[in-house]
């Protein structure tokens, strides 16, 4: 191919080759083609082909080809559900989910949603009735399971975050799955590592939704024993955390989570961390009746990059933007803070510091010899993290447990902030499980009073 000018000859030659290789390509035998594309130096002509500007909400669902559902497969579909116990799994999704579309399939079908804080469906002035935040709570709670394991999951987005809730599905006998993999969010493949779906559906999830609440008419929706069941163990376990965590005296690590879902205003935009950010954001952050946008990099789940995502952010997003994010994560990506520095973005960050990876205090590495477990993946770095913010011409203050006042400053303040959070990598776990099982020991209460159906 020539370099390219963006004229029309170059167009008519690029028409001209493409329908050459693609006939060649359906020749026998029949295989790839290879193109070559030369490229000028880049930032060197006055007259580089431009390509237009466009914001976030161009580049949303509303610019991608959709893909229709099959109507005979919306029949069968319907059959599966219709009139079952089931669940709607809303799991991570980076340009978010037909939020709209989804809570009116719930309220058709009278299905709980479980809602990622990655999904869209946590936070926002949508119908919220039937959205179930707690379950990575309900979901260790063997009396709870006994009573809610469903007949039919029906998931949007990716694999959900919480890990009790992931085992407790995959071990369901007789467990209908099914996963809705939409095509025109840019999705590569099945979205289902475990292979546990009972069938994959390739349509577009707004249009499905529309498909099957129009299929299953009257009758469709399964009775209100089972709604009630769920949204009443959500508000058991909601009301027993809040407790158990206002009851600790020492810092803990998930009420990052709670004082971030309490300053943070309308249209404002929430970037989280991978390991133990976002299993906390899960586990902690509550509902909320205004618009916040979650963002995380899930698909990788790794700490590369994290600070420049939020950066990234913080140069398009119009309301405030802030990044709750672990010590190693921010160490790893100091260098995403430079943007912050250099374009005078206004970010803050809420950095929660136990001094190495925590997410392996909860995970089997943990019974390695002591002096193994802590160079290998305990990680301890002994540094001083105020010295990087400094670095790059921002704000750092510590906070012993409440950051509520801190991080109301600092969304308000232009430019960087840092609100460090430093709590006991050795103790988190246990302070994890002394929260959940108080809200444990609610649940059982609850569930007592609850006739067996």
């Amino acid at each position: 191919m020539p370099v390219a000018i963006g004229d029309t000859l170059l167009d008519r030659h690029a028409r001209s080759t493409a329908s050459r290789a693609a006939v060649l390509a359906m020749e026998s035998p029949a295989g790839a083609v290879h193109l070559n594309f030369p490229f000028r130096e880049p930032l060197l002509a006055a007259d580089t082909v431009g390509v237009p500007a466009r914001t976030i909400e161009q580049a949303g669902r509303s610019g991608a080809a959709r893909l229709a559902p099959d109507l005979e497969e919306v029949r069968r579909l319907a059959k599966e559900v219709g009139g079952r116990r089931g669940l709607i799994l809303a799991g991570p999704e980076s340009l978010g989910l037909p939020v709209e579309a989804i809570t009116t399939l719930a309220a058709e079908l009278g299905w709980p949603i479980i809602a990622d804080p990655l999904s869209g469906l946590r936070a926002g002035v949508h119908d919220r009735s039937l959205v179930i935040e707690r379950v990575d709570t309900l979901a260790r709670e063997p009396e709870f399971i006994s009573r809610a394991t469903p007949e039919v999951v029906l998931r949007f987005g990716a694999e959900p975050t919480s890990k009790p809730l992931n085992g407790w599905l995959a071990g369901a006998e007789g467990l209908r799955q099914f996963v809705v993999d939409d095509a025109s969010m840019g999705s590569a493949g099945w979205r289902d590592p475990e292979a546990l779906d009972g069938a994959a559906v390739r349509a577009d999830a707004e249009l499905l939704c529309a498909a099957l609440v129009a299929e299953l008419g009257v009758g469709g929706a399964t009775e209100a024993a089972w709604r009630e069941l769920w949204c009443d163990a959500n508000a058991t376990a909601s009301i027993a955390l809040a407790e158990a965590i206002n009851s600790l005296d020492v810092p803990f690590e998930g009420q990052a989570a709670i004082d971030l879902s309490e300053v943070l205003p309308a249209g404002a935009t929430l970037v989280v961390g991978n390991s133990m950010p976002i299993r906390d954001l899960d586990s902690f952050f509550p509902q909320l009746d205004r618009s916040v946008r979650i963002l995380g990099t899930r698909g990788a789940a790794g700490i590369d990059g994290v600070v420049s995502t939020a950066a990234g952010a913080a140069a398009v997003s119009a309301g405030p933007v802030v990044l709750v994010i672990g010590d190693l994560s921010f160490f790893h990506d100091q260098n995403g803070l430079w943007p912050a520095h250099r374009h005078g973005l206004n970010l803050t960050v809420l950095l929660v510091n136990n001094d190495g990876g925590g997410i392996f205090e909860f995970l089997p590495q943990r019974e390695l010899a002591s002096e193994r477990f802590e160079e290998w993946f305990g990680a301890p770095h002994g540094l001083d993290l105020s010295h990087i913010v400094a670095m790059y011409g921002g704000r750092h203050r510590l906070v012993d447990r409440d950051s509520t006042a801190e991080l109301r400053e600092a969304i308000a303040t232009p430019g960087l902030d840092v609100i460090e959070l430093r709590t006991d990598r050795s103790t988190n776990v246990g302070l994890h499980r002394e929260v959940f099982n108080e809200a444990r020991v609610a649940l059982r209460a609850y569930l007592e009073g609850v006739e067996v159906g």
